[in-house]
């Protein structure tokens, strides 16, 4: 992941077909992909598509972990990804 790029909130999709949102984002709005982790089994477990200054981050469906797309569950598959520099702090210093 490259962090120099990820914002403090930034949108993570979900979705059933991460090649074709790829091919889609890149043809419709100039998206530039920056990172690409590909299972052996070609499914994408995290992209990074850069658009002007923003990072739009995304994933194939892993079922089998609950991460589900919009299709699979009728509705948004957005995950809200909260980067902070001191997690701990940030969570009331509990570690929890």
């Amino acid at each position: 992941m490259s962090r120099q790029s990820i914002f403090a909130i930034s949108p993570y999709l979900r979705v059933r077909g991460a090649i074709q949102a790829i091919d889609f984002y890149q043809r419709a709005f100039g998206a530039i992909e920056c990172y690409r982790l590909t299972e052996p089994s070609g499914r994408i477990g995290h992209a990074e598509l850069r658009l002007e200054t923003s990072i739009l981050m995304l994933a194939k469906e892993f079922p089998e972990c609950g991460i589900l797309g919009p299709q699979s569950l009728g509705g948004t598959g957005i995950l809200i990804h909260l980067a902070v520099a001191a997690v701990v702090q940030f969570a009331g210093g509990s570690g929890q």
